[in-house]
């Protein structure tokens, strides 16, 4: 039977993966894509930690950049810099990922009796396919397979990130201001064959899509954002590319937010939805949908974040929610509970965290509170 790639995006497709996957797919790829074996099992507890950092901004508030990370320390140190506001928010030509504070976070994964860690890579990684990609200090690929092998002996699972969202790519440099274009499309696939090969053809690969919309990007100096089918051409080449090396795509979910008829009818049931919901708010009233705001390019869409998890589990869609203690510290205890009470536990394939702070020693302290609560929460409602 001759399928085309449509019809493999839309998750009904029976094949033999790659050789290079080292496996063969045995059902359809709704029920398990041949993968790469998970260490602590199949589900998934884990945290997203930023090994990477460049996918925020273009900019700083004064246009003034630290030249290397000695110097961003120096400037912390004597209040240049307010930390909180510039760790994320600035787009370094230098890896600025603090290894005692990397280890330390992944170290606390282990010790609270999780499974995994997701890797954001961005800059972090020096793609063999691309070098302008690089900054000083990214890891080669000896490098990271080393650390990628700590991680394995530490019976946690490395999944890879790379954010594709243009509200979150600026580690592609100049490519980011060529979205959509052949050579755009070139570096996405090369830049996806070499994180599934230096992770040793992941079984998982998140390919971030989120907040792609003018209210995350209408502050930068060139603002960059898809629309319409263009969005939906990318994310299925991207993930088309993923599949292609025998991993399973992930996304954010904030695109249903944008319409719940449009994401159903596009959205291949193949792609493992990350529902994200920060808050802890799982009354009634907030798991209405709201469709007065589903096509907001404002944050009121964030609105219908919370009934979405409903919303993609109800219409067949695995899922993977994601909490934080971003904003609120019983977002995880509220998530699981709700999760564990309201979701067809078939339709589950894990849990983590994102605290959203960079492994450097002024953000230690609540990325490692994060991932900590959020442990806590999966005993309390999962037991140990």
């Amino acid at each position: 039977m001759n399928l085309n790639r449509r019809d493999c995006l839309k998750g009904v497709f029976c094949s033999t993966l790659s050789a290079a996957a080292g496996a063969t797919l045995t059902g359809c790829a709704t029920k398990g894509v041949a993968r790469a074996p998970a260490l602590a099992g199949d589900f998934v507890w884990g945290a997203l930690l930023h090994l990477g950092s460049n996918m925020w901004s273009d900019w700083t508030p004064d246009g003034v950049y630290p030249k290397s990370f000695e110097e961003e320390a120096q400037w912390v140190r004597d209040g240049k810099l307010e930390f909180k506001k510039s760790h994320l928010y600035c787009n370094r030509d230098y890896f600025s990922t603090n290894w005692q504070s990397w280890y330390k976070q992944v170290g606390c994964i282990k010790e609270e009796g999780l499974n995994a860690v997701f890797i954001d890579l961005g800059e972090a990684y020096a793609y063999p396919s691309h070098p302008e990609l690089w900054v000083k200090g990214s890891l080669n690929p000896a490098q990271m397979r080393k650390e990628l092998a700590r991680i394995h002996a530490l019976g946690l699972e490395p999944i890879p990130k790379i954010n594709f969202s243009t509200g979150h790519d600026q580690w592609l440099r100049e490519y980011h201001y060529m979205t959509s274009s052949k050579a755009y499309y070139r570096v996405v696939a090369d830049v996806i064959r070499d994180a599934c090969e230096v992770f040793d053809w992941p079984r998982y690969f998140h390919l971030g899509f989120d907040e792609e919309i003018f209210a995350a990007c209408g502050s930068r100096q060139a603002c960059v954002m898809r629309q319409g089918n263009l969005w939906w051409k990318d994310v299925l080449f991207c993930v088309g590319e993923v599949e292609k090396h025998g991993a399973r795509a992930m996304l954010w979910s904030d695109k249903i937010c944008s319409g719940r008829e449009v994401f159903f009818k596009n959205m291949p049931k193949s792609v493992i939805q990350v529902t994200w919901y920060y808050g802890a708010d799982f009354s009634e009233e907030n798991l209405k949908w709201k469709p007065e705001f589903e096509k907001s390019q404002k944050w009121d869409s964030q609105k219908n974040l919370a009934p979405a998890i409903v919303e993609l589990a109800n219409a067949g869609y695995d899922i993977m929610p994601c909490t934080s203690n971003w904003s609120s510290d019983a977002a995880a205890d509220a998530m699981l509970g709700f999760c564990k009470k309201n979701i067809d536990p078939a339709r589950v394939k894990g849990y983590f965290t994102a605290p959203w702070m960079k492994p450097v020693p002024e953000d230690d302290e609540r990325a490692l509170s994060g991932i900590r609560l959020f442990a806590e929460a999966k005993r309390k409602h999962f037991g140990a």
